[in-house]
């Protein structure tokens, strides 16, 4: 039975490489979405305007926040010219940094995934599945799944965004953490490979899935799951041909995908079977030759996209998760002065293109607990185990589900995919249940008051 449509709120669907997209979560009789990051992101979609209609309250969160930011006279609603930020070493998808944020930016993350809204370009609304050597089928989001898109953002155009809203100076880029130390009631004191030292009176670890914080807090190293993935963003100065659909391909053991991203970019992806991760490739030209070579004979358009990607925008990297078992798993904080967020604490596979998500989910929920703790140390222990109880609920099935589908897709037994190709592709998928788990709902922050 069809999963029942949501009255309000948008869903979000986030693959590997871009963000955009909310959830849905209710919470004291107030409805509001989130926003998280991937290679698409799927949504509800714009709700229907009628003329003298009074406001639903039910809105999402990027409307709810313009209208009140507006309203207080901090922000104009209409089309800005994408976020831009000087250009510095430290602005790229694999780099670290230390944010010390007051306790006024709390509301940041909602402003940011405002800002991402207007400038994502408009959803695609259409699927196709195929295999390397015939269509299976296509999906129409209006009749399989309505209210929903899918939407694309370039996670690089996420990371400028974010530096752009915060205060000058806030960010200290390429910041390698050599040591971390509890000092009692003054903190936490973090030691930084340049000398560094920083005293905290909160640290929250989200420093991705090798995060030293984790480690020191005592998690194991995520477990490698036997699939690999090479991702790349195609570029086309003149303008990408494709039309505003999801595409995917799956083959035995190998899988693909690609899906606009603006007028000029196209994000692609292969996932395939690997024992082990093997050597880490760091040359630009092999590693787009053995991408390639993967899906030799596959469709045209799928390797017209990868022979359109600049040397140096293709990466490979092993697809590992954490799964928490509850009474196994260490606590996700310590002491009301660290905690963790994002694949620091819960890496998941991409296969539900949740991972970017549920990191933004994090990092909405967090704020709001620890903003109703205010400066008190037991209640700030108290709001970090709440937003753990909380998110674990949330992240546990999720990681676990994305595991399992990773799985199932990546057969390599021919009778199997053949199953798969014959029968359940093209008369068993449902869309609309399948994407159920995107309905989850952020709660909304009260934009911070400024500071006289």
């Amino acid at each position: 039975m069809p999963a029942p449509r949501p009255r309000s709120g948008h869903r979000g669907r986030l693959g590997d490489a871009a963000v955009g997209a909310g959830h849905r979560h209710r919470r004291r009789g107030r409805r509001g979405a989130g926003h998280g990051g991937g290679a698409a992101a799927a949504r509800r979609g714009r709700r229907r305007a009628g003329a003298g209609r009074r406001p639903a309250r039910g809105r999402h969160v990027p409307d709810a926040v313009q209208e009140r930011v507006a309203r207080a006279g901090r922000h104009r609603r209409r089309r800005r010219a994408p976020p831009q930020v000087p250009p510095h070493p430290g602005v790229r998808p694999s780099s670290s940094c230390c944010v010390p944020l007051p306790a006024r930016c709390r509301s940041w993350i909602i402003l940011v995934c405002s800002e991402l809204h207007r400038e994502v370009p408009a959803g695609r609304r259409r699927m196709r599945m195929r295999s390397p050597g015939r269509d299976l089928r296509e999906f129409s989001f209006d009749e399989e799944a309505p209210g929903q898109e899918v939407r694309a953002v370039e996670r690089r155009a996420l990371l400028e965004t974010l530096a752009s809203k915060l205060p000058p100076g806030a960010i200290s880029f390429s910041s390698k953490l050599k040591s971390i130390s509890e000092q009692g009631r003054a903190g936490t004191l973090l030691e930084l490979e340049d000398g560094r030292q920083i005293l905290a009176k909160i640290v929250v670890g989200c420093d991705g899935v090798n995060s030293p914080i984790a480690r020191w807090m005592g998690f194991s190293e995520p477990r490698y799951v036997g699939h690999m993935a090479f991702r790349g963003l195609a570029e086309y100065a003149d303008g990408q041909p494709f039309e505003p659909k999801v595409n995917y391909i799956y083959g035995r053991g190998v899988r693909a995908g690609f899906v606009p991203v603006s007028a000029t970019k196209v994000y692609w992806f292969i996932c395939f079977n690997r024992q082990d991760p093997g050597p880490k490739i760091t040359d630009p030209t092999a590693l787009k030759t053995e991408a390639l070579e993967l899906v030799r004979g596959w469709p045209s358009d799928l390797l017209a996209v990868m022979r359109s990607t600049p040397e140096g925008a293709v990466v490979r990297t092993p697809l590992v998760d954490r799964w928490l078992w509850p009474g196994l798993a260490p606590a996700a904080s310590r002491g009301g002065r660290v905690v963790l967020a994002g694949d620091a604490w819960h890496p998941m596979t991409p296969n539900l293109g949740q991972g970017a998500c549920c990191a933004l989910e994090d990092a909405i929920v967090l704020a709001r607990r620890l903003a109703d703790a205010g400066a008190d140390g037991a209640q700030a222990a108290a709001a970090m185990r709440a937003y753990e109880a909380e998110r674990w609920a949330r992240v546990f099935p999720l990681t676990a589900r994305a595991g399992l589908v990773g799985a199932l897709v990546q057969w390599e037994n021919a009778a199997v995919c053949a199953a798969r190709d014959g029968v359940v592709i093209p008369r068993l998928v449902r869309l609309g249940p399948f994407l159920e788990h995107t309905n989850f709902e952020c709660d909304l922050l009260e934009p911070a008051p400024e500071s006289p």
